[in-house]
């Protein structure tokens, strides 16, 4: 089969690789670039060592499949990259997306097939009505609705987003469809641009109010920001650090807040499967306002650009078509 693979940092490769044996098999028929996986280009990443295949937002179709589970041949599925076991520590205390003993789908998305166990279909595929790449937004929708989950309000009554990157987009959007008042601050010309012609309030920078969010989402990897908008949380509000920081950076936070005005520091970090289920049924009552952060779609071939364009913060979500 043909892939795209990750041979080191700045270098991506088409190369004919084996076909999976495995008992189930999908052929990919579209997979978006995730945050990992340019960091991984950009950056390289301790957990994909090249030649790698990246890649795991993904759906496509059956196309081997044993005898009696379920599915047959050309049906359109969904995949999650990794399940959580129901039965660890983790599980079993409410913090599933913690899960000690996780079982992943092995090899990347960017290709044309991926292969799985028969035993990963009970827990990790899902039926869909077709192929769409509004479907390849699964996997990190359900990771914007574990950042919700761990909001102190549910429904916050004004909510604002640091950093319209993919994320940050797909918070706003959710927000936005829930019929949650949301600004977003967003630097980048484009994007701003974009999202504003969302309907959605976007600004280049602050000032913002103080105390005027219930609901702060840092979406930018810059530890700057948690500081710098702390004092926009409303009283009994959370801030979200949803992107990750390196295991030395320190933050420093403003203690008056956080005891005198009851506001709450929180991270989240993945999903666990009923936030994936979720995302699965959100996908599909609202497609199509979801889709709007697909901003571009490439053949596999021309990956490298695909990622050069992510890098170069012109694009939100691309998806990549074997």
């Amino acid at each position: 089969m043909k892939a795209l693979v990750y041979t080191g940092v700045g270098q991506l490769e088409m190369q004919d690789c084996p076909d999976p044996t495995d008992e189930f098999v999908v052929k990919v028929a579209g997979c978006g670039i995730c945050g990992t996986d340019l960091k991984t280009y950009q950056k390289g990443h301790h957990l994909f060592r090249p030649p790698t295949i990246l890649g795991h937002e993904f759906c496509g179709t059956v196309w081997k499949a044993p005898a009696d589970c379920g599915y047959a041949v050309g049906d359109p599925v969904l995949v999650a990259p990794y399940t959580e076991c129901g039965k660890c520590e983790r599980c079993t205390s409410g913090t599933p997306e913690m899960c000690q003993d996780k079982s992943y789908v092995e090899t990347g998305a960017f290709c044309e097939y991926v292969g799985m166990p028969a035993s990963y279909l009970q827990k990790g595929v899902f039926r869909i009505p077709e192929a769409d790449d509004a479907y390849t937004l699964v996997e990190p929708l359900a990771c914007v609705l574990n950042g919700m989950d761990h909001l102190r309000s549910k429904s916050p009554r004004r909510a604002l987003v640091v950093g319209s990157g993919p994320m940050g987009a797909l918070f706003a959007l959710l927000f936005s469809t829930r019929g949650i008042p949301v600004t977003v601050i967003e630097p980048a010309r484009l994007r701003r641009e974009a999202v504003a012609g969302w309907g959605i309030d976007a600004r280049e920078s602050g000032p913002v109010e103080d105390g005027a969010y219930d609901a702060v989402i840092i979406a930018v990897n810059k530890r700057e920001l948690v500081t710098d908008y702390l004092k926009a949380v409303a009283d009994g509000g959370t801030l979200l650090m949803f992107s990750g920081l390196g295991r030395d950076e320190m933050v420093c936070m403003d203690a008056y807040s956080i005891h005198y005005r009851e506001v709450t520091i929180s991270g989240s970090f993945g999903y666990a499967m009923p936030h994936f289920r979720q995302a699965l049924d959100l996908v599909g009552e609202h497609r199509e306002q979801l889709s709007r952060v697909i901003t571009h779609e490439f053949p596999l071939e021309d990956g490298k650009k695909a990622f050069e364009l992510l890098a170069a913060g012109q694009a939100f979500k691309i998806v990549l078509h074997p």
